[in-house]
């Protein structure tokens, strides 16, 4: 794969007079590109992503939920994973505990990532038939601030979850619906990213994923959460939450393009599929490795830059 050198000045004069309100509201702006290709741009949401980083930013101990199995390929796909590590990558770079939940199909991908990124978040795996039980000891065990899902496939109306294009995937997909649930009866504040409609979280937008999305009345998942970031593509959303944290603590806690390189790399020896394409790829939802680096660089270059307020 071969490194991008991002042309940064491009972004400077952009970037540079900005406060902290409109940095915020240029993380979400670069995070919903490619928005209108599953009809997710007529969802319109304001707030999400400050309500959703303050509360990560006053947490002592944050749960990450990730993982989207590919049927076809009985593994997990590259987007979601590589957002959860930039996320704890961040989190413990700013004093915070991390567990994050998983299923047996990306379990690969963040063990590895765990350990490029010398982290000592603890990985859970949830597994069938022992969701409802798991979801209680993590509540227990753990105490959490805060959870939040990446690209976590949710269950719809029906109680099943469903592809991009209606395919019934419910037996790939343990339910950590519940944990989200129990979050809500505990008073535990909670939080999601998702670019399709079928990730946890959406049910804080049914009508409209029902409306405007393809499929949308099948696929929409049925839980919401208390925040709900929708992003171009879900590692987007998580870069943008990195970005902001940054910028709020003016400490720089997005790793650099070689890690980024690094992670994609290992992901993909390890038989990581594009969620679209379903091949082994350096690919993610059918874009280009350049074109998410370029979201990645330009959301961390933002994270660097120097504001005129840091009041949020």
């Amino acid at each position: 794969m071969k490194t991008i050198y991002y042309n940064k000045f491009d972004e400077l004069d952009e970037f540079n007079n900005l406060n902290v309100i409109n940095a915020f509201e240029k993380i979400e702006e670069i995070i919903s590109l490619n928005l209108e290709n599953r009809g997710m741009d007529k969802i319109k949401l304001e707030g999400q992503l400050k309500s959703c980083v303050i509360s990560l930013n006053t947490s002592d101990t944050v749960v990450i939920v990730t993982g989207f199995a590919i049927k076809s390929a009985k593994i997990g796909e590259t987007d979601g994973p590589p957002g959860a590590l930039a996320l704890a990558y961040a989190l413990e770079n700013l004093n915070k505990k991390v567990i994050i939940v998983t299923d047996k199909y990306s379990e690969v991908f963040l063990r590895d990532g765990v350990k490029i990124l010398n982290l000592n978040s603890e990985i859970y795996i949830f597994e069938e038939n022992k969701e409802n039980e798991q979801a209680s000891e993590i509540i227990k065990k753990y105490r959490p601030n805060h959870i939040i899902g990446i690209e976590r496939p949710g269950r719809s109306v029906d109680n099943k979850c469903y592809s991009m294009n209606g395919d019934d995937i419910t037996l790939f997909c343990s339910n950590t619906d519940l944990l989200f649930i129990k979050a809500r009866d505990n008073n535990i504040p909670t939080s999601a990213i998702g670019d399709g409609g079928n990730e946890v979280g959406m049910g804080k937008v049914r009508e409209l994923v029902s409306k405007y999305v393809n499929k949308g009345n099948l696929i929409c998942a049925e839980v919401e959460t208390d925040n709900l970031l929708i992003a171009g593509v879900s590692n987007w959303g998580a870069y943008g939450i990195c970005a902001a944290l940054s910028i709020i603590n003016n400490d720089m806690v997005m790793y650099d393009e070689e890690t980024y390189e690094e992670i994609s790399n290992e992901m993909l020896k390890k038989g990581a599929v594009d969620g679209c394409s379903k091949k082994n790829e350096a690919t993610v939802d059918g874009l280009s490795y350049e074109q998410n680096l370029k979201v990645f660089l330009k959301l961390r270059l933002l994270s660097q830059m120097n504001f005129k307020s840091l009041v949020v």
